[in-house]
């Protein structure tokens, strides 16, 4: 067997076999299954503020966004963030972090007068059935027992704030009094009994003084007080921010209080002095936790206006089917949701090779290698960082290509050479920050996607080039290269690719089939028949010459013999 007929098959039993997969997966229940729960919902936030330099051009705009932590037993899947005005770094991630922080900063060239707005997005079972062991180890690591840190100081669930005055004398009296000699978790439930039992009064802003001293207060008010009778009575106790989901309610922000007191054993026991829910046994599934400690969960230098908007969707039945537990344990939905940022950059850069592949096989078009372009193009998928990106990868490359040039005079060795361009390279990229910064334009977020090692890799690379066809070959693969780049970010920037191939990983199998053939293809690039157009014209006029001598009914001989060159005949 050929071995084009060979690549042939494979490309065939491939396309066949993701084919397959795809409608068994779509006959079987078997897209956008997740863990099983008490119920499912979609979560918009919208955040608004405006820039700081509107008002004091010297500040910088920071916006801290705190995620919904993938613990216990509620699953966050598919984050996505939308904002024309704001930008973080490509792969950083929130999901890594205690706190679950996100960091936003102003994008280039965003016009302050306008202000900005982040959109986020994501899904989330409550009350799943089985977390996953991601799951387990991040409650393992959100829910520790509290600790001293390492100056010493006592943990925050235990020391007084400005909203939180645990150290108050009324505070104190009033905790000393409803404790007597209960046990702690006795004195839990009695704070929560007395604050439950005051009014509910609306207020922005309530500390846990007012809420004291009026005898009232909204949710946020009661749940500080109830802290703060907590700590001053020794017991770790935070205040916790998220939202109730309720099938006809529209979701508003809420809080509540947990405590880390023994009942048999230590755990973080909720209570929410609003609606009188208390214990662990007996506490609601529709209580979504945004983040945990006391404070909004967007903030930024002006302020921010935060709304969510929540809408249930269909519950995946409880007892699964064999099948369907299948799809779920395979589900890339199911990985916790920094993995699922990063299985979602992954899955595009087969697409992206794609693209890299059709350039390079068919057009012709040189380009530094395969990954550069395809990475390129991947890490500037999002069209508006793509001019500041690109420059600054290009003025980059071309600066490190002079420092080579200056040290090609020294005759270095290999290894100390690529240190001190590396070095180098490192200098130029603190003077772009340094002018960034100067003339207010962010470039820590594109700088932070190149890593020095790749950038003098290419630097070498293209001095290599340079040196073995000419200035202007390597050049022509900088643009060739740059050119496949934008490409790559165009066609792979619509959020429906991404998606796609998210939920039907299958796909790639027509990826590896669609790269297999192009790998047996030995026809003529589109650039070759530009290059190569006078020698396939001289190849078409010979074959009418022929073409007419026969008709004339000559030997064919006698017309080879006179198309042959005066050098080729015998004397």
């Amino acid at each position: 067997m050929s071995r084009t007929r060979l690549t042939a098959l494979t490309a065939l039993g491939l396309l066949i076999f993701s084919v397959a997969v795809f409608f068994t997966r779509r006959e079987t229940g078997g897209v956008d299954v997740g863990p099983a729960g008490t119920s499912i919902w979609e979560v918009t936030l919208t955040v608004r503020g405006e820039f700081p330099a509107k008002k004091n051009p010297k500040k910088e705009t920071k916006l801290i966004q705190y995620a919904p932590p993938d613990f216990r037993r509620q699953h966050v899947s598919e984050p996505s963030w939308k904002s024309d005005e704001l930008s973080r770094p490509e792969g950083r991630s929130a999901a890594k972090s205690p706190k679950e922080q996100i960091l936003w900063k102003a994008r280039p060239g965003a016009t302050p007068e306008k202000g900005y707005r982040l959109t986020y997005t994501f899904r989330v079972v409550l009350g799943a059935h089985g977390p996953s062991s991601a799951m387990n180890r991040r409650t393992k690591l959100l829910d520790a027992a509290p600790k001293k840190d390492k100056t010493g100081k006592e943990d925050k669930t235990l020391r007084p704030t400005t909203r939180i005055q645990s150290t108050r004398a009324e505070i104190a009296n009033l905790s000393a009094e409803l404790a007597g000699d209960k046990s702690p978790a006795d004195q839990y439930r009695a704070f929560h009994e007395y604050v439950f039992a005051l009014p509910f009064q609306t207020g922005a802003g309530q500390t846990a003084m007012d809420c004291l001293r009026n005898k009232a207060g909204d949710d946020s008010g009661k749940s500080r007080l109830l802290v703060a009778l907590c700590r001053s009575r020794g017991i770790p106790a935070r205040v916790m921010v998220g939202l109730v989901l309720n099938p006809n309610t529209s979701p508003v922000f809420h809080h509540w209080v947990e405590a880390w007191v023994k009942t048999p054993e230590y755990h973080w026991v909720p209570a929410c002095p609003t609606f009188g829910q208390f214990g662990l046994q007996k506490w609601p599934n529709n209580y979504l936790v945004m983040r945990l400690g006391d404070g909004s969960v967007a903030f930024a230098p002006g302020g921010t206006q935060v709304t969510v908007f929540a809408k249930p969707l269909p519950d995946q039945p409880a007892n699964q089917s064999r099948v369907r537990s299948f799809w779920r344990a395979v589900s890339l939905s199911n990985l916790p949701p920094a993995e699922q940022h990063l299985a979602r950059f992954l899955v595009l850069l087969p697409l992206a090779t794609v693209v890299v592949s059709v350039f390079r096989v068919l057009i012709g078009t040189r380009t530094f290698g395969v990954f550069t372009p395809a990475l390129l193009g991947l890490i500037f998928r999002d069209l508006r960082n793509l001019p500041w990106g690109l420059g600054i990868f290009t003025a980059t490359v071309i600066v490190g290509w002079l420092f080579r040039k200056m040290l090609d005079r020294y005759h270095l060795l290999l290894i100390p050479r690529a240190a001190v361009m590396l070095t180098l390279i490192v200098i130029f990229l603190l003077m772009m920050l340094g002018v960034g910064a100067r003339a207010g334009v962010q470039v820590t977020g594109y700088l932070a996607l190149f890593p020095i090692i790749i950038l003098t890799h290419m630097v070498e690379r293209f001095w290599t080039l340079e040196t073995e066809d000419g200035v202007a070959s390597s050049f022509r693969t900088l643009v060739g290269t740059l050119l496949v780049s934008i490409v790559v970010a165009v066609s792979l920037s619509p959020d429906a690719v991404g998606r796609w191939v998210f939920r039907y990983p299958e796909t790639l199998g027509v990826v590896i089939a669609l790269l297999m053939l192009l790998g047996r293809y030995t026809g003529y690039r589109i650039t070759e028949l530009y290059r190569f157009q006078d020698v396939i014209e001289f190849k078409e006029e010979h074959a009418k010459k022929t073409e007419s001598v026969e008709a004339n009914g000559k030997p064919k001989e006698e017309a080879a013999k006179k198309d042959e060159p005066a050098a080729t005949k015998t004397v």
